[in-house]
């Protein structure tokens, strides 16, 4: 006897983690997980701490204090908040709240993963729109949306690219997408986008409306290890939530770290203050090496070797002989993703990318980028 797995499900290739270790080496520069290299903020680690004293009683399921704190920090009303167990399971119930099987969900090409993955398994429709400059095409998501898709994901900044939607183009995409889709903004890296003309989707909120928001304290937090999240949606998605939520789906010690975090603000932005300096230095430096390296409003940096060959993997071998993991883009694309740590560690992946870069002969060098 052979029990079937939902058919929606074949073909989808399960999510990869960024790796954490390289083989016969104890001490490893880890870089492939979009992490944050530094310790969250202390009031969060001594909330952390002090969870030991009710490790017998169950999560406020309500999870009342956290979407009180956030919804003091970004001005939008309590009652629209949900937490999830990471910003994926925010995604997750977004998706599960909305579509249905048959539907339509368009996103583009190289947005994250797991949101189409959930929507492959309730058995909906994913159109992927192509990338313009490694950018969102907001008029193929348009033009692909038309008056049939239930659900439209951004991602922004896009992970694997780093780059960004514009506010304006957000604007645009509310504006034009049929009044029954739903747009998810999939903002995880919001809080080290710099740019000038940068929009969260926050301010396109609106509790009778149609744009929901996904945020993490994985990130920018420094909390990745307690996988809590939260989004910000209309009243009747969040109804719908509260319909498939599991009762405890987010746990104390997440709960409480993350209140602590979120309303120490002071402590974030001197983190991601350092996360952004050491991202543009980074980046500069590696473009001195004439490599191609995408603009980043993110905690990573993504080189891309546009005129084909192997460079990806040849540098992701070169750095995990040198101690050091990035992320090779899966599929084709010849691209390697390199999360933002420590001063001390991009110095030394930086060195150990100038020495690849030196082991290419002549003609190897002129096709780097």
């Amino acid at each position: 006897m052979t029990v079937h797995a939902n058919s929606s499900l074949s073909g989808v290739k399960p999510y990869k983690q960024g790796r954490s270790e390289i083989s016969g080496r104890k001490r490893v520069v880890k870089l492939s997980s979009n992490e944050l290299p530094y310790p969250p903020s202390p009031a969060a680690i001594q909330a952390f701490r002090e969870t030991e004293q009710n490790l017998n009683r169950y999560p406020d399921g309500s999870q009342a204090a956290l979407r009180k704190a956030v919804a003091s920090i970004h001005g939008v009303p309590q009652r629209n908040i949900f937490a999830g167990n990471g910003s994926d399971e925010a995604i997750a119930l977004l998706i599960r709240s909305v579509l249905s099987a048959g539907d339509s969900m368009v996103t583009s090409e190289n947005s994250f993963l797991m949101a189409e993955i959930y929507a492959r398994s309730v058995g909906a429709r994913v159109e992927k729109c192509r990338e313009f400059y490694h950018r969102v095409d907001v008029d193929a998501i348009l033009e692909a949306a038309s008056e049939t898709a239930r659900i439209v994901y951004i991602c922004s900044p896009n992970n694997t690219s780093g780059t960004y939607t514009t506010d304006e183009e957000l604007r645009k995409l509310d504006r034009l997408l049929h009044p029954e889709t739903l747009m998810i903004v999939d903002a995880a890296y919001a809080e080290f986008a710099d740019a000038s003309d940068y929009g969260n989707g926050m301010r396109l909120f609106e509790p009778d409306g149609r744009v929901a928001v996904t945020r993490t304290f994985s990130k920018a937090y420094g909390l990745a290890a307690q996988r809590i999240g939260w989004a910000l949606a209309p009243d009747s998605v969040v109804d719908a939530v509260s319909r498939v939520r599991s009762p405890f789906n987010t746990n104390t010690a997440a709960l409480n770290a993350a209140v602590a975090a979120v309303q120490d603000q002071d402590y974030l932005k001197r983190t991601v203050s350092r996360i952004k300096y050491t991202r543009d230095y980074f980046s500069s430096r590696l473009r001195d090496l004439e490599l191609n390296v995408i603009p980043s409003q993110a905690n990573f940096v993504l080189v891309s070797f546009p005129h084909g060959g192997n460079q990806a993997v040849s540098l992701d071998a070169w750095l995990q002989e040198n101690g050091i993991l990035g992320r090779p883009v899966e599929g084709d694309a010849n691209e390697f993703r390199i999360s933002i740590g420590t001063e001390d560690e991009m110095e030394l992946a930086f060195e150990a990318i100038r020495e690849w870069v030196g082991s290419r002969n002549g003609a190897g060098r002129r096709n780097l980028g």
